[in-house]
């Protein structure tokens, strides 16, 4: 019997045989030291519905006291502590692309919405507007690409390089007041609080800025830190309720987080690649949240999506169901929780770790492990044996899927060149923990190796937590 090791990362690799094996919807998670097998691997956390709206595109939101204001299309939703369906308000929001938003400390917060190419919008009084013009009323704003809400004021940051601010707690502004990238004349796609510090990001710098002037631009140049984004929507973990660090997508095609004013690199290369293949990188998305006390970096594009366990510092793919992408979008954390919108609706979801599909959908666990022989040798697979969470079938549950669950095992006899058809596999119903998982007489592998997918869709509490595989090594 050779233990198979599972990965402890998702390692796809640039073809199958260099593979390292892959984690799709699981995430491994350290056991005691006095449990059977090191480390468990569990679904990552379901979508549960939470809010409806009568929009299809999710473009961003911000909690605002008790409300959340979400933009949907074209309208700002309002949406209470209970979800439910949601207050359309009046006057809109043109453009299809995400938003930034940000809210001040007045008694009645002014809400502010940056549509980037499209301009920038307040609201009050229960509808939405143009942001309006300049102190005495003669200049405007312009088109912003995005907004922060740093020590008192609304930042702006705009494509040619500069960034503005407004007055104290107010949405009136000095044209005056503005100040330009110090270190080169990149775009600016994002100012980001940090702390007492603003991050004034842009294509291919950093600008860290500080302290408090009286006159002029509220903030003076600190130091440059000498990466840039992909673009606007490429960096989080300055969001509240998060507090892991912040995370960001540079314009070297990696994933960094900042340690002091250092990147610091936390991608793999085969996600680096998958970056850099990436044909409209201002299409990456970073975005994070929070469940069961794991920090989750949501890294998405178009058609992918990785995410980072800061708890564990590994990585795993996420697809929702017959996608290959996740379908949140844009969490933050309100009311105890945290609540996304959905890639596929205007609909919104709590993020949860007890629910084990996406809006009623399946979430799919897939573990593949990588290639396992002894090269340059063949071998002769007689049997393996799982170990794993049996007997976790509901008796109340919809049958067979939840009273009688199964998982489906594949082989790859060439290294993962091609795969078996699946075989099924019963893991026990209720409280029915006897016996052993396990199937038999697999056949021959090729010297590249032999290789197992596992998977398992039933909307259980499950995990995997181990794989023994009986050989014999053929000359």
């Amino acid at each position: 019997m050779v233990d198979c090791p599972l990965p402890l990362l998702t390692g796809p690799g640039r073809l199958p045989q260099a593979a390292g094996g892959r984690l799709i919807n699981t995430y491994p998670e350290n056991l005691p030291a006095t449990a059977g097998k090191p480390r468990a691997y569990w679904r990552t956390p379901g979508l549960k519905p939470w809010a409806t709206s009568g929009g299809a595109n999710y473009r961003g939101a911000l909690l605002v006291n008790n409300l959340i204001y979400a933009v949907i299309s074209n309208t700002v939703y309002t949406f209470p502590s209970t979800g439910g369906a949601g207050t359309a308000l009046t006057g809109s929001v043109p453009g299809t692309v995400p938003v930034t938003m940000a809210r001040n400390n007045k008694p009645t917060p002014d809400v502010v919405i940056v549509s980037p190419g499209d301009g920038a919008f307040i609201v009050a009084a229960g509808a939405v507007s143009g942001y309006p013009n300049n102190v005495s009323g003669s200049v405007p704003l312009g088109s912003p690409n995005a907004v922060v809400f740093h020590r008192g004021y609304f930042i702006f940051t705009f494509g040619d390089g500069h960034a503005q601010a407004s007055k104290v707690n107010s949405v009136d502004f000095n044209t005056l007041d503005f100040a330009t990238a110090e270190s080169k004349p990149d775009t600016l796609y994002r100012p980001v609080s940090l702390g007492g510090q603003l991050l004034l990001c842009g294509s291919t710098t950093i600008e860290v800025w500080g302290g408090i002037n009286d006159t002029g631009f509220p903030f003076s140049y600190v130091a440059t830190i000498p990466r840039g984004l992909t673009g606007i929507y490429a960096i989080a973990g300055h969001d509240d309720g998060f507090g892991k660090g912040n995370f960001f997508v540079g314009d070297d095609f990696k994933v960094s987080t900042l340690t002091g004013y250092t990147p610091t690199p936390i991608s793999t290369p085969d996600l680096d690649l998958l970056i850099e293949k990436e044909p409209d990188k201002t299409l990456i998305t970073v975005s994070v949240y929070v469940s069961q006390g794991h920090g989750v970096v949501v890294v998405q594009g178009p058609q992918w999506c990785w995410e980072y366990d800061t708890t564990l510092q590994s990585w795993h793919e996420r697809k929702s169901h017959l996608q290959n992408y996740w379908r949140g979008k844009f969490p933050i954390a309100a009311f105890g929780q945290w609540i996304c919108g959905d890639r596929k609706s205007g609909n919104l979801a709590v993020i949860d770790g007890l629910t084990n599909t996406e809006f009623g959908d399946p979430l799919l666990i897939q573990i593949e492990t990588g290639p396992m022989g002894a090269f340059p040798n063949k071998m002769r697979i007689n049997g393996i044996e799982l170990y794993l969470t049996k007997g976790v079938g509901k008796a109340t549950g919809a049958d067979p899927l939840e009273t009688d669950p199964d998982i489906s095992i594949e082989i790859s006899r060439d290294g993962g060149q091609t795969w078996s058809n699946p075989r099924i596999v019963k893991i026990g119903r209720q409280s029915l923990t006897d016996g052993r998982v396990r199937a038999s007489i697999w056949g021959q592998a090729q010297n590249q190796g032999v290789r197992w997918r596992l998977r398992e869709s039933a909307p259980l509490s499950f995990g995997f937590m181990g794989i023994d595989m009986q050989v014999d090594k053929l000359l």
